[in-house]
């Protein structure tokens, strides 16, 4: 939808036009200037809010010296700008025309006020050049002059950066997955980051291929210390430029995932939702946070994170949302409650993406139900960790189905797809379970020495549990129950029309 601009006598539109367009400001003092420099009667009874939501004037009617381009997308106005540049004739040509925006009338009061403030916005050009001359100055006396071999490199590290920051945007990782079957050959396969860096000097990048055609074969690209030191510098300058983005929308939701096992430790992703500048519904991962095993303790190292380490207020927190699995939940759930008592705004909701079947699932405080949740999640991981493991899981599927091709082929699309996190879970599961105990007994006993020691001893943990008997009957159990809850929870998630029915079916279920 495109934003028009609400000046009197201005007709341009963001699809028309280059030009950044800014909202009103929430401030109800700054709103009012605003709203007596346009001249337009009709917006004085609106409130503050509502001309932040509907309203944006143009950059043609702000001083250049407001405006602050922070990068080649963004553009920014000072906290102070004010609009003073507007066309109040133009329509005076034409008596005949209607216009939309009808220009109020001044008095001589109003014109000595704006007379004051043009004069006011003029002094404060004034001294933000002399800053901005002395800070220029100030950094010519400071700047190091660079001798060739350090330009050269500075222009690699940022070849090297750009790169970094585009895996990251893509979600690709800098080393390849290998299965464990292609260890051999796994030495002699370049790491994504080194295909990445390939690509580019065929594309012509002269100063990564000046670098690299005097270099040894055998020599690495990057090694692995540097490659993690300049990803925790891009971490913190992507992340502060994102708390920059939630700090300008005012509001904020936090959002958890369940944990990630990482070599020797775990770690909770805290994500934050908001509505950015440009009306767009964002949720951005934030931070991988390892947190302390107590419920009160997890409470105020989230509170300290979000408020001291982010620089975010919990005032303007709207919401969280948690998903869990296991002991966790019940500590993350916690968290959750102590957050509610302490910030009211802060409503607790179950996350927009999880299927209920699912949240219900890790709502019961059983040991049972948080084993067989929390084990259905690493059978997916498992078997989605490489492509071997895939195709020996449908290797015994097409086994065990020989006489029923149709069923077969169910089976394997559904071990394709994200089956841990579906409204269908259980269903799915015990559609799988026979064919699963099969495979993971297969890839346990190793008998062409495939699998590594890792795999097989993996596949020995899942056999045993699934070969249990409380296992099999929480799994039953659970599947039966909340078989009446699963048409429900799909149309939650689903179009307008089926959230309607899913409301109107509530009394059913």
């Amino acid at each position: 939808m495109p934003n028009f601009c609400a000046a009197p006598n201005c007709t341009r539109k963001s699809t028309q036009s280059d030009l950044a367009f800014f909202r009103f400001p929430r401030d109800p003092e700054r709103c009012r200037l605003w709203v007596e420099n346009c001249r337009r009667a009709d917006l004085e009874t609106k409130t503050s809010d509502q001309l932040n939501k509907h309203y944006r004037l143009c950059a043609k009617h702000f001083e250049p010296a407001m405006i602050c381009k922070t990068s080649p997308y963004r553009t920014v106005l000072r906290e102070t700008a004010i609009p003073t540049i507007f066309d109040l004739t133009s329509h005076l040509n034409n008596p005949h025309s209607r216009h939309r925006k009808r220009i109020k009338e001044l008095t001589e009061d109003d014109i000595r006020r704006i007379k004051e403030r043009r004069l006011e916005s003029s002094i404060e050009q004034l001294h933000s050049k002399k800053d901005k001359v002395g800070d220029e100055a100030e950094a010519g006396e400071d700047a190091p002059q660079l001798t060739p071999e350090q330009r050269e490199q500075r222009e690699y590290l940022k070849s090297v950066f750009e790169i970094l920051l585009l895996m990251g945007r893509q979600n690709i990782p800098l080393r390849s997955l290998v299965s464990s079957t292609e260890d051999a050959a796994a030495a002699f396969t370049p790491s994504n980051f080194q295909a990445l860096l390939e690509a580019r000097v065929s594309a012509g990048d002269e100063v990564l291929r000046r670098r690299f055609d005097g270099a040894s074969v055998n020599e690495e690209y990057c090694s692995a210390e540097e490659q993690l030191q300049m990803l925790e510098f891009c971490e913190q300058g992507v992340r502060e430029n994102l708390l920059q983005e939630v700090r300008e929308s005012s509001f904020f939701s936090l959002v958890t995932a369940d944990l990630v096992e990482f070599p020797g430790e775990t770690r909770l992703p805290v994500f934050l939702r908001f509505v950015d500048q440009a009306s767009a519904l964002r949720e951005e991962l934030v931070e991988l946070v390892e947190l302390e095993t107590d419920g009160e303790a997890m409470a105020e190292q989230v509170e300290a994170l979000v408020t001291q380490r982010w620089g975010l207020s919990m005032e303007h927190c709207r919401g969280q949302a948690h998903s869990g699995s296991g002991a966790f939940a019940c500590q993350i759930k916690a968290v959750a409650s102590r957050l509610s008592d302490k910030y009211p705004m802060a409503v607790h909701t179950p996350q927009s993406s999880t299927a209920l079947n699912v949240h219900l699932a890790n709502c019961v405080p059983l040991t049972a139900v948080r084993v067989v949740v929390s084990m259905l999640g690493k059978i997916h991981a498992f078997l989605q960790s490489t492509p071997a493991l895939q195709r020996e899981m449908d290797r015994v599927i097409d086994i065990l189905f020989q006489g029923n091709l149709e069923k077969a082929e169910v089976l394997k699309q559904a071990c394709l797809s994200c089956w841990s996190t579906m409204h269908n879970l259980f269903e799915v599961a015990m559609e799988l379970l026979e064919p699963l105990m099969l495979c993971m007994d297969s890839l346990y006993e190793n008998e062409d020495r495939t699998w590594n020691d890792r795999v097989t001893s993996d596949a020995f943990s899942i056999s045993e549990a699934l070969s249990d008997f409380e296992f099999v009957v929480t799994l039953v159990i659970l599947k039966n129950t909340l078989s009446f809850t699963r048409a429900f929870g799909k149309n939650l998630q689903g179009e307008t029309l089926d959230v309607f029915f899913a409301a109107n079916s509530l009394t059913a279920v």
